[in-house]
């Protein structure tokens, strides 16, 4: 029995130290696909990642799940000036994932590095800053050259802070500093596989608290068909997918399917300075041809397309406006396309992009209905790029289906980067100009009240629908599938869905977290697995081998069987 005894005691501190082993090893992660490679994920190299690049990074105020901006790495943000002063207070205690601290210095060198080298989605945001300074470590202030009302959201709430001692000695060929991103966000990027995946461990000590999700795996998957499948097998616990109408209330499955507001638009963007669009008349013709409902679908439920009849903002924007700006008339257009002279012409659309490609199928077959010439033409992500002239190239399109940026929904000043002068504005593919525009865009960014910006707007969105350098179509179509077995705490954000880090955060509590250091193993950059467990896993290995040995060394008691 002696023998026995010892297998079982043997038995029992090994599994121990097995399960000690597989929790040091660390906890099965979160999957979420997602479709395409997305660089280093720094603020510099990310193109569509911007959710992932913000579990590493923080901007200095957030949007809530009603979208709209809250202190973050801020305390407080006060106005002063008339408005066009604005005092930013720090919270303590944050560190960056190397454990160096984080301070007004680097607030004040990410505004200026992004100032002095272009970024497309950031350094238009910044055009209303004269000046940003430290008076100390905790306190950043803004002058303004005007009062803008849609400074907190833009940039307060959309520019990411960079660690200014990973970033300061940058040559002028590099755009981020090499290895992995270092930010103060809830999440460190740990591994990632070029074309394959990215692997994320929570930061323990974040300001906020520690994430509720302990690693999150990003697999690339670029078929949406197949993140599906992988879904319903289980191999994937969450996925962006389009579902058609109908299919939001399978939940057979064990799927569930979160969908809200979405801000990112579609529209049909016309080239200006091609034939035959050079013509306001071949634009009016092409619109009046196209019923936005039938483009958008007729869908209900989460994720479902909304028409953008009232224009280049989504209509739950608080700054869109109440009027429709568009209406279909299929016989004026009929005449105007075969009477009128309008040549036949090519809609361009990405590859890589389902939804859009589906609603460049549905437009080119009502202009045809209408007595349209006109073809569609499928190319690679990379020579859509190219073919709009974005990156300093010349547009070589006459018509193409493109992005309308969330953005513009939460601060309409956005729209400036759209439809502004083409040579700053760095997502005008069609070389729209109009000084009126420009106008109302000052007025729009110079508001100081709430109604006189809502004003402004309407007059700028009614000045595009009668110029027409583009045809908003819809908003909205992402939806997020998930197994609710795998995770079920998101938070859906108005305009952006449930790929958000406050996903993953409890609600904020009063107390911070002790400060990480240096070395402390479980918040450097890098790293692996969660080791908190491993002292006393190791502890309760030693404590269990010495009973072992102690009972087998124990004189045996002539009584026991």
């Amino acid at each position: 029995m002696r023998s026995a005894r010892t297998i079982l005691w043997l038995a029992i501190v090994a599994a121990l130290c097995a399960a000690g082993m597989a929790a040091a090893a660390g906890p099965k992660p979160l999957r979420i696909a997602f479709p395409s490679e997305d660089g280093s994920l720094t603020p510099y190299t990310f193109e569509t990642g911007y959710p992932l690049m913000m579990l590493v990074y923080d901007a200095l105020m957030w949007r809530d799940a009603a979208g709209t901006a809250r202190p973050w790495l801020a305390s407080s943000v006060r106005r002063g000036a008339g408005g066009r002063s604005v005092t930013v207070r720090l919270r303590s205690g944050v560190r960056w994932h190397d454990g160096r601290p984080f301070s007004a210095a680097d607030v004040v060198f990410t505004y200026r590095h992004m100032a002095a080298r272009a970024h497309p989605r950031f350094t238009p945001q910044l055009r209303d800053i004269e000046s940003v300074t430290a008076p100390d470590a905790r306190t950043v202030v803004f002058t303004l050259r005007r009062a803008s009302l849609g400074f907190e959201d833009q940039p307060l709430a959309d520019v990411p802070i960079l660690p200014r001692h990973r970033w300061t000695a940058l040559s002028a060929e590099q755009r981020a500093p090499a290895g992995l991103p270092v930010g103060t966000g809830p999440y460190r990027l740990t591994r990632h596989v070029t074309g394959e995946r990215y692997e994320f461990r929570a930061n323990r000590r974040y300001f906020k608290g520690a994430p509720s999700v302990a690693a999150i795996d990003v697999p690339i998957v670029r078929q949406e068909d197949d993140a599906f499948s992988r879904l319903t097998q289980g191999s994937l616990d969450a996925a962006p997918v389009n579902v058609p109408p109908g299919e939001n209330a399978d939940r057979s499955q064990r799927l569930e399917f979160a969908g809200g507001t979405s801000y990112t638009g579609t529209m049909l963007a016309f080239n200006l300075a091609a034939r035959p669009f050079d013509v306001l008349f071949a634009r009016r013709a092409v619109a009046e041809a196209i019923d936005l409902d039938a483009i958008a679908g007729i869908s209900t439920g989460p994720g479902a397309l909304v028409g953008a009849e009232r224009g280049m903002l989504h209509p739950a924007s608080r700054w869109a406006p109440d009027r429709v700006l568009h209406r279909a008339n299929q016989t004026a257009a009929r005449v105007a396309l075969t009477e009128g002279g309008v040549e036949a012409f090519t809609v361009l659309a990405s590859s890589g992009d389902g939804v859009r490609l589906e609603a460049a199928r549905r437009v080119v077959r009502a202009l045809r209905r209408a007595g349209a010439q006109v073809r569609l033409q499928t190319v690679t992500p990379d020579d859509f790029e190219r073919r709009l002239g974005r990156g300093g190239g010349v547009a070589d399109f006459e018509a193409a289906v493109v992005g309308i940026p969330a953005l513009a929904s939460y601060d309409p000043s956005y729209l400036r980067n759209v439809f502004g002068d083409p040579q700053t504005a760095t997502l005008n593919d069609g070389g729209y100009r109009s000084p009126r525009f420009e106008q109302l865009a000052d007025r729009v960014g110079s508001a100081t009240t709430p109604a006189a910006r809502r004003s402004a707007v309407a007059e700028e969105l009614g000045l595009l629908a009668r110029d027409l350098p583009a045809l908003p179509l819809f908003f909205g179509g992402t939806t997020f599938a998930y197994r609710a077995i795998g995770y079920d705490d998101w938070v859906n954000v108005a305009g952006t869905g449930i790929l958000d880090k406050q996903s993953f955060l409890a609600p904020e509590r009063g107390a911070q977290p002790p400060a990480a250091t240096a070395t402390d193993p479980r918040d450097t950059a890098g790293g692996g697995g969660d080791l908190s467990l491993m002292p006393f896993i190791a502890g309760l290995g030693v404590l269990l081998v010495g009973l072992v040995a102690w009972r087998l060394r124990r004189p045996r008691d002539p009584m026991s069987p």
